[in-house]
C-alpha cells in the first residue's frame, strides 16, 4: 500500500497523471493553507483569495495528464498564485469599490502589497505613454488639468480658449486613454489620483 505522506512531489505529480485522487488530495492538503498565505499577500480579500487557490488546483486536476512542471511544483504553484493575483487586480480596478478600497487602505497609513504596487506602476507607464501619444493641445490642455490641478475656466483663461472647448479636450483626452489603457474614464481619473499617493 502506497504511503502517500512520504512521497516527494515528483511522484505525486506521476500519480496524479495516471488519475490518483489520492496523489492529487495530498498535494492539495500540503500545499493549499502556504499558497492561500501567498496570494493574500496580493489581494488581501480572503474570499477572493480562495477563489484563486481553488482555481490554480482545479486546474491542475483538470490538466493533470498534460501537465508539465519542470521547475519545483511549489515554485510552479506560487508563480500561478502570483500570476492570478495580479490578474484579479487588474480586473478588480475597473470596480469603483476596489478602487475605494485600496484608497482608504492608503488614506488610513496601509502599505499596498508588492503586487499591488508593481501593478500600478505598470499602469502608471502605459497611462503615460498615453499621455505622451495626444495630440499637442489636448496634451497641453490634459497636463494643466491633471499635474497643475488647474480648473476648466483657470485653463481657459491662461490659454484663450472657452471652458467648453477645455471640458471637450479634457473628455476627449480621457476616452483616448480609455482605448489605450483599458479602464472607463471615471477609473483613469480615479487612478489618476491615486498612484501619486501610491508612490509617497
Amino acid at each position: 500500500m502506497i504511503s502517500y505522506a512520504d512521497l516527494d512531489d515528483a511522484s505525486l505529480l506521476e500519480l496524479m497523471k495516471k488519475d490518483d485522487q489520492e496523489a492529487f488530495t495530498t498535494i492539495y492538503n500540503k500545499y493549499w493553507y502556504p499558497l492561500m498565505q501567498h496570494v493574500m499577500k496580493a489581494v488581501r480579500i480572503y474570499s477572493e483569495a480562495e477563489d484563486i487557490v481553488q482555481e490554480i488546483f482545479v486546474s491542475i486536476w483538470k490538466n493533470r495528464a498534460r501537465l508539465e512542471i519542470r521547475a519545483a511544483l511549489s515554485t510552479y504553484l506560487f508563480n500561478s498564485g502570483r500570476y492570478m493575483a495580479i490578474r484579479n487586480i487588474e480586473k478588480n480596478l475597473t470596480r469603483s469599490n476596489y478602487l475605494q478600497r485600496l484608497s482608504d487602505q492608503i488614506d488610513n497609513g496601509g502599505v499596498p502589497s508588492p503586487e499591488t504596487l508593481l501593478h500600478m506602476r505598470e499602469l502608471e507607464e502605459r497611462i503615460e505613454q498615453a499621455i505622451e501619444s495626444l495630440p499637442g493641445k489636448m496634451k497641453e490642455i490634459f497636463n494643466l488639468s491633471r499635474k497643475q490641478q488647474l480648473s476648466y475656466r483657470e485653463i481657459a483663461i491662461q490659454l484663450g480658449v472657452s471652458e467648453e472647448t477645455v471640458k471637450k479636450q479634457v473628455s476627449n483626452a480621457l476616452n483616448r486613454l480609455r482605448i489605450q489603457v483599458g479602464y472607463a474614464p471615471a477609473g483613469l481619473v480615479f487612478l489618476l489620483s491615486l498612484i501619486p499617493h501610491i508612490h509617497s
